[in-house]
């Protein structure tokens, strides 16, 4: 370990052997560090560079491979921090307990010494075993079971909880299936020492330049500049890093488990969209890529208290999942979130509304406020098809409004306001062409509701009920209509038929298709047989009909 003088970072190269070896002190991933998040397309080109070098380079005794650089804190006590590289010697003992496990078989004694030297053991002294690296709090057991620990004939793998957990899981798979396929067809002799040179390259020839500093602060400084610029860290990770490091004395353990919640999303891209649509239903629209920065400033100008700010975001993340799973009593609450779930990506939108909707209106006033977010985005979003960042404005807006004093009645007022007028959406819905399956499916299911006499209709799920062209968008040949493209998508050549109907008819010309639809069980599409021919002229006039009712479906809520 150097011996450095001052904060200053002192560099030093290091092989990946002579890092994964260190036992006193160990090397620690903070916890307010990132989860493990090197995906396949990462862990593929990390195996493919190493079996590149160990062609290019025969059997390597001299050569090297760079592999990059780390941040390490030193004077720590028994530990030294890995601020920056935790990726890349995560996933080197993650290779390397997957050659140990193809190792038992074969050579128990080297697989013990892979154990031994790079992976854990057992400190007598201390009654304890040393793990070579410990992740953060999250991934550590999780890694430390299906990675680092030795395997008994009783061992039984752990469960992935978290998206981080299922990617050390799926690197781990993948090592073992490409060390298996390097040994098939060796013998036991020639399969070992395969391995072996794979170990070796790994550990003596892979270096990185180590950087240390005793000042955890100003490192973490540092490698936070680094990674806002881009090199490494996401957004979650970076504010994670921020709250946690600001966090007092004695309250780190309640912040870390308050972010547990929000780092429990299935995917990163989930993740960021919660931060934003957290911090949109608060203070207003900010933008992805300017998430941290605004945050870090609000947070340190108002001296915002970490622990208070990570139970903000936590009891956020809950409700946050409770509206993606549409998991309320209420029946019309549960109706209009199991919708917006169904409209696909452009719906996101509306998550800082209800946020701000759920977190501070209850009973008559919630359901009015949420009618009037769905009603102008299917308005104005779909069947106006304003662009979102007209829509975004004026819904952002409005939530952040809703949340800092406002009430239901300034909230409806505020999405209504430059909203599009009856005789407008009429207009508008005249023209619609819509691609969007979720969307189209949605606007049929809610006129059909509208159309039946008895009113009462529950549409089965998708793969029981399709969306059906009653021009088909593959015509047989020779039936073609000359403007197919703009005809095929519009809301009169669309309705909704059951599958076993559809399936039957496939692609036939409206002739061979009308006999069916008298069996279906959708009003709208049975009306079909009293049509005598289907033209451009009928798609026209089935959308005008139809046209009249969307204001009477989703009236303006002012």
């Amino acid at each position: 370990m150097p011996d450095i003088a001052n904060p200053a970072y002192h560099p030093e190269k290091k092989s990946i052997g002579e890092l994964l070896a260190m036992t006193n002190p160990a090397i620690i991933v903070p916890d307010w560090q990132r989860n493990y998040s090197w995906r396949k397309v990462h862990v593929e080109t990390f195996w493919f560079d190493l079996l590149k070098f160990l062609e290019r380079v025969g059997n390597p005794i001299n050569s090297e491979y760079f592999f990059g650089s780390i941040v390490l804190v030193s004077g720590q006590g028994e530990r030294v921090l890995l601020l920056d590289g935790q990726q890349r010697l995560a996933t080197s003992t993650i290779l390397l307990s997957a050659i140990r496990d193809v190792l038992v078989p074969l050579d128990q004694e080297s697989a013990d010494w892979i154990q031994t030297n790079y992976l854990s053991s057992y400190d007598p002294i201390k009654g304890a075993q040393i793990h070579k690296l410990r992740l953060n709090v999250y991934d550590r057991m999780f890694f430390q079971r299906l990675v680092a620990e030795q395997r008994g004939e009783d061992y039984v793998a752990p469960e992935p909880e978290f998206a981080s957990h299922s990617l050390i899981k799926d690197a781990k798979d993948f090592f073992a299936a490409q060390l298996t396929e390097g040994c098939a067809g060796l013998e036991n002799s020639e399969a070992c020492a395969w391995l072996k040179r794979v170990v070796s390259a790994l550990t003596t020839n892979f270096t990185v330049i180590a950087a240390y500093s005793e000042n955890e602060n100003s490192a973490a400084e540092v490698f936070e500049t680094l990674n806002d610029r881009g090199i490494g860290l996401s957004t979650p990770d970076l504010l994670r890093n921020l709250i946690i490091r600001r966090g007092g004395d004695g309250q780190q353990e309640q912040i870390v488990d308050c972010w547990e919640d929000v780092i429990s999303f299935r995917t990163d891209n989930l993740i960021k969209a919660f931060l934003r649509h957290h911090w949109i239903s608060r203070y207003g629209d900010v933008k992805t890529q300017s998430l941290y920065r605004e945050v870090k400033v609000t947070v340190e100008d108002n001296n915002i208290a970490s622990l208070a700010l990570s139970t903000e975001l936590r009891d956020s993340a809950r409700l946050y999942r409770r509206l993606l799973n549409a998991d309320f009593d209420e029946e019309i609450d549960s109706e209009i979130l199991t919708a917006i779930g169904s409209l696909g990506a452009g719906a996101n939108i509306l998550f800082p509304g209800l946020l701000s909707i759920f977190d501070i209106l209850e009973g008559a006033e919630r359901s009015r406020a949420l009618s009037a977010l769905m009603n102008i985005y299917v308005r104005d979003g779909i069947i106006g098809q304003m662009e979102n960042s007209i829509l975004e404005n004026r819904f952002y807006r409005a939530a952040r409004d809703l949340r800092q004093g406002g009430n239901v009645q300034g909230f409806c007022t505020s999405l209504s306001s430059d909203a599009l007028s009856d005789d407008d959406v009429r207009n508008r819905f005249g023209r619609l062409s819509l691609k969007n399956n979720g969307q189209r499916r949605y606007l049929l299911t809610k006129l059909e509701m509208e159309k039946r006499p008895t009113g009462e209709l529950n549409i089965a799920s998708s793969s029981r009920v399709h969306v059906e062209h009653i021009y088909p968008q593959t015509p047989e040949p020779g039936l073609a209509w000359a403007n197919h493209e703009r005809v095929i998508n519009r809301i009169g050549n669309l309705t909704l038929l059951d599958r076993r109907i559809n399936s039957a008819i496939k692609n036939g010309p409206f002739e061979a298709k009308r006999p069916h639809y008298e069996g279906s069980d959708i009003f709208m599409t049975r009306e079909l047989v009293e049509v005598d021919d289907w033209n451009i002229d009928r798609v026209a006039a089935r959308q005008a009909e139809l046209g009249a009712f969307v204001n009477q479906i989703w009236p303006l809520v002012e």
